[in-house]
């Protein structure tokens, strides 16, 4: 026969009946998810309201973001521009004098703790001033001579001799001294590599030799003034 009713309201014949063990599990996970579901649709409407808002703020296309960022940069730009400019490293201050950059040295302050009698020093004071003498008469050449043939300036193994040349000086200094040395000395050198590069008169498509143009000689005369300012000063460090 069928179980007889209850009443309404009254309790449940399996309302003090525990779970067996293998539903314990699932119920706890069941918990979380109805406390986590609130949180998930109160995120949810805040992005929705948000898009709604400013549709543009948090999903840009990528032209819209690419038109942000040149408006940022170009504001950007603009203000370095307006900024004032910082002063220069070698500028003059009243009392003061020239300030030197980091590898400057006064060739009157350097130390010399080698030899600089030796056969080696004075042959390479020999060296560089030979160079110097070449450099300052293709000069005076093309003073005289817009279109005078210097090419007999260059010689193949110029470059190794100078290094070669101011090695040696630079060898004669201590430490400090040594990095005044070493800052004339790749002057020189990458003067002279520009030297090579303009001293020789163009050619035509055909071969042919033109003149030598108003912005090619002023790059010979520039470089030439370059190699001869470094070339003098470092001979100041071997009085």
């Amino acid at each position: 026969s069928s179980a007889p009713l209850q009443p309404v309201g009254a309790p449940s014949q399996f309302a003090n009946r525990k779970l067996p063990t293998t539903m314990a599990p699932v119920a706890a996970p069941l918990k979380r998810s109805r406390a986590v579901l609130p949180l998930a649709v109160l995120g949810a409407s805040a992005v929705l309201t948000l898009r709604a808002l400013s549709p543009g703020l948090l999903f840009a296309s990528p032209e819209a973001a690419a038109s942000r960022r040149n408006v940022l940069l170009s504001a950007a730009l603009a203000a370095a521009a307006l900024a004032p400019a910082a002063p220069a490293l070698a500028a003059e201050f009243p009392l003061l004098g020239k300030v030197r950059g980091p590898f400057e040295v006064d060739p009157k302050e350097a130390i010399i703790v080698g030899d600089i009698n030796s056969a080696d020093s004075k042959a390479a004071k020999v060296m560089i001033n030979r160079y110097l003498t070449s450099v300052e008469e293709a000069r005076a050449a093309l003073d005289k001579d817009e279109q005078s043939d210097i090419t007999t300036l260059l010689k193949p193994l110029a470059i190794s001799e100078i290094r070669q040349a101011t090695n040696t000086v630079n060898n004669l200094m201590d430490d400090a001294s040594a990095a005044g040395v070493q800052r004339l000395q790749r002057l020189m050198i990458q003067e002279w590599y520009l030297i090579e590069d303009d001293i020789p008169f163009p050619l035509s498509k055909k071969g042919t030799v033109q003149l030598r143009g108003s912005e090619r000689l002023k790059r010979c005369k520039f470089h030439l003034d370059g190699y001869t300012k470094a070339s003098k000063e470092i001979l100041e460090f071997v009085p």
